[in-house]
């Protein structure tokens, strides 16, 4: 298992490649030091019969089920800015500087 904490600005952007936008040769998402956002993203490497959800149950020691993480989901403070290619966050921070 690794991990790493990813920043970003944008949520409508994908944090990760898939391994078939790797092979159609698609370039990697780009990953922004100073974003708002944070993530965590993590690779596991499992062996036969086993399962991702039940090993970040056990990291995490939260519920995986569909409908907790689909309210977590909601709940995020990047949902405000989705579909807003970014936009209305750079108009909420040109805000904030405008106000200092």
């Amino acid at each position: 298992m690794s991990w790493s904490v990813l920043r970003y600005t944008d949520p409508d952007v994908p944090l990760a490649q898939a391994d078939e936008d790797k092979l159609l040769g698609f370039d990697p998402p780009a990953i922004v030091e100073d974003g708002r956002f944070m993530a965590l993203q993590i690779n596991l490497t499992l062996g036969t019969a086993a399962y991702a959800t039940m090993a970040l149950r056990e990291i995490t020691k939260m519920d995986t089920s569909a409908h907790v993480q689909t309210s977590l989901t909601q709940a995020a403070e990047d949902q405000q800015y989705k579909g807003s290619g970014g936009d209305a966050l750079a108009a909420a921070a040109l805000e904030e500087e405008e106000e200092k």
